[in-house]
């Protein structure tokens, strides 16, 4: 037992960097097809990468639609990533 709880924590650990990337990537292509700026998606996959809800929250966005029905601490993350967006 103690042997898979070690694993599954470094699986989890290793798994990281690709949440991050695959956050990060989804965003620029939500950027890509929606409009915007994409300068915050890296800062947005490293957020995701150790907040799993926020992961999950984001994961869920898809469409405009989906990022304007998103909570309201999703959408302080986003924010946090692209600053100067709000200002525009």
């Amino acid at each position: 037992m103690k042997k898979y709880l070690i694993l599954t924590i470094a699986a989890a650990c290793l798994s990281a960097p690709a949440s991050a990337n695959e956050t990060a990537d989804a965003c620029k292509s939500y950027v890509a097809e929606n409009g915007g700026d994409a300068s915050g998606c890296d800062c947005l996959g490293e957020a995701a990468a150790s907040d799993a809800t926020l992961a999950d929250a984001l994961a869920a966005i898809a469409t405009p639609a989906d990022l304007e029905a998103a909570d309201q601490s999703t959408k302080e993350a986003i924010a946090a990533c692209f600053p100067d967006a709000a200002a525009g």
